[in-house]
């Protein structure tokens, strides 16, 4: 049985890039943005924000939240420097209302605005 519209929760998908030496997998991810979150605003707060990673390829991820948690949401995952030992630093690309929005507008844009490393010519004359 399908909710009414108006009072089904209004979901906001965060586009978040994670900079790191090593790769992350999906698993430790998760429960390091859970523990972030838990850690600032206790289990009520969390259980607000409801958070959900929905997607992760270990670069490029987007994490479902409350609409109106979304602030509360990007403080958590600025707070987040250092997982299992390694180093990351993850950045939000943008904030959207559907997956395909946040993957289209923000995930394939950054993908394509990335230049290119310089080749170098090993032609001696």
């Amino acid at each position: 049985m399908k909710t009414i519209s108006t009072l089904r929760e209004k979901k906001r998908y965060l586009a978040f890039e994670i900079m790191s030496e090593k790769t992350i997998s999906r698993q430790e991810l998760v429960r390091e943005i859970l523990n972030s979150i838990i850690s600032i605003y206790g289990d009520s707060g969390a259980s607000q924000i409801n958070p959900s990673l929905m997607s992760f390829d270990g670069k490029y991820g987007i994490l479902r939240c409350e609409r109106e948690k979304r602030v509360e949401t990007r403080a958590g995952l600025a707070c987040i420097h250092n997982i299992h030992g390694i180093d990351v630093s993850i950045i939000v690309l943008g904030i959207s209302g559907t997956i395909k929005g946040a993957t289209e507008k923000f995930i394939q844009q950054t993908l394509v605005n990335k230049p290119e490393p310089e080749r170098k010519n090993n032609c001696d004359q």
